[in-house]
């Protein structure tokens, strides 16, 4: 889905414009994502979501604007709220695996890079409102709070 808002988002545009967005990502989620983003623009060319003209650039369709609309919402399910992928917290809930002085290094360690990773987002909390991608400011400010929740 990632890839088809981006084409909604930027379209017409090409694919490599795509990849090299996921690639400069913040999230390594997304970054580890662009690597294939030929590979999913073919299949979504292949199943009518997204058109690639003669030039190779793409623009989402008809069904694919559709597509993606019902994926955003209004509804969402359970599932969705409740998926989270945190490393750092799931090393915490082994934390007594390590030594005492062990745990204190990657306790520090893991809040100055929450830290570091907050001053990032903020940084682009800004960048995404001088380029007018206000959604993405407000996306950025959802994850400057997670990132602050997870350093209490």
């Amino acid at each position: 889905m990632t890839i088809l808002g981006l084409t909604w988002l930027r379209g017409p545009c090409t694919v490599y414009a795509v990849m090299k967005e996921l690639a400069a990502s913040e999230s390594t989620y997304y970054r580890s994502r662009a690597g294939t983003a030929y590979s999913v623009v073919n299949r979504l060319v292949k199943f009518g979501l997204i058109h690639q003209a003669e030039d190779n650039s793409i623009s989402i369709t008809e069904p694919g604007t559709a597509t993606l609309q019902k994926w955003v919402g209004p509804s969402i399910e359970q599932a969705d709220i409740a998926h989270t992928v945190d490393w750092v917290r799931l090393r915490f809930f082994f934390l007594e695996c390590l030594a005492p002085a062990d745990r204190l290094t990657l306790i520090d360690r893991c809040l100055e890079g929450l830290a570091e990773f907050e001053q990032r987002c903020l940084n682009l909390i800004q960048v995404n409102q001088e380029l007018g991608e206000y959604f993405g400011a407000l996306a950025t400010v959802n994850i400057v709070m997670e990132t602050r929740a997870r350093m209490r």
